[in-house]
């Protein structure tokens, strides 16, 4: 376990030195990823689909903040909704303001989340994003979850509608092809029973892990993904029974668990704390009683070790200089007798 330990400590103080470089090439992964994951699934517009485009905005990216990042997505997606139908582009407009005016009223800084969820869906790990985000969200970490979800579902109905949208030959005026075309995807909006007991499921485990890792019991953060699972697996599953919808329970049990693997990695290398070692403090003022309960944290210390290297020339120059040494003393002595 040590070396696990001091596996960590290296490779956080090697992030640690190198981050001016590291942190980009990680934004520019993560934004290739999103972009080619968009263009496997919607990819209306041709333009946008080329290599060289989603490079070239994959490495401006690299150098912007990650909330900045998400307004690129964002634009990056409502182009090909509007080369595919104004409807489609319509709604998502709208969604994308009541989005920015949530995140700037309660969370700002957090849209990315809006991103990562339906890029997580597309690679089948989408339960890894509440859980991480439950570690290290605030309070309203569940806003951004449940409008993450409800993007991949609306991305998901237009790519089911793709052919009807896209259709603009219907018999009848413009407006009244414009009113079946939004007819078509808000009903499908609407009837998606699915969507709404994932976007319930993904902030109640967001909140859940969110308020229990929060408390000063031990292992908190540790105990609070497991309930934040176990709550996951249980909403799903109650919910598919109850309401008669079609929940992939399959896919979600094993969804799930790799969540917890890969969020228990997360809270292992953002803090490990020694438990055993735990202080209780007391102290006050003129106004109040203060109980501290502090946690050390695990450092492992590298020791040094310094290896003299021992040149042989060099002991035998010193070893000749004491035998004329010896030399001298020895014909002093004789002097003197």
């Amino acid at each position: 376990m040590e070396k696990i330990f001091a596996l960590r400590q290296r490779l956080k103080q090697f992030f640690g030195k190198y981050d001016i470089y590291l942190l980009p090439i990680l934004k520019f992964l993560v934004m290739f990823v999103v972009l080619f994951l968009i263009n496997e699934n919607l990819g209306y517009m041709d333009f946008l689909t080329r290599l060289p485009v989603m490079l070239i905005l994959a490495l401006i990216c690299c150098l912007l903040p990650w909330s900045v990042m998400s307004f690129v997505v964002a634009a990056f997606t409502l182009l090909h909704l509007t080369a595919l139908s104004w409807e489609a582009s319509g709604i998502f407009v709208v969604f994308l303001f009541l989005a920015a005016l949530m995140q700037y009223l309660f969370l700002p800084g957090f849209s990315i989340v809006i991103v990562l969820i339906p890029a997580a869906y597309y690679l089948h790990i989408p339960y890894v994003v509440p859980m991480i985000l439950g570690l290290v969200g605030g309070a309203m970490s569940f806003i951004p979850a449940g409008m993450g979800v409800f993007a991949y579902y609306f991305l998901n109905c237009v790519q089911r509608n793709a052919g009807f949208l896209a259709d603009s030959s219907s018999q009848g005026d413009m407006l009244e092809t414009i009113a079946q075309h939004l007819t078509q995807l808000l009903s499908g909006l609407r009837d998606n029973s699915l969507m709404l007991l994932s976007i319930v499921a993904f902030c109640v485990v967001t909140a859940l892990i969110q308020g229990i890792r929060r408390l000063s019991s031990d292992y908190a953060p540790y105990v609070a993904i497991l309930i934040g699972a176990v709550a996951n697996v249980l909403i799903f599953m109650l919910g598919g029974f109850t309401l008669n919808i079609s929940v992939p329970y399959m896919d979600m049990v094993l969804g799930t668990v790799f969540a917890v693997l890969i969020a228990l990695i997360a809270q292992f290398w953002l803090v490990a704390v020694d438990y055993s070692r735990t202080e209780y403090l007391q102290y006050e003022d003129d106004d109040y009683i203060y109980y501290v309960k502090a946690v050390p944290k695990i450092a492992v210390t590298r020791q040094e070790i310094k290896v003299q290297e021992i040149n042989a020339r060099i002991q035998d120059d010193e070893d000749e200089d004491i035998r004329e040494t010896l030399n001298i003393l020895n014909s002093l002595e004789d002097e003197d007798k």
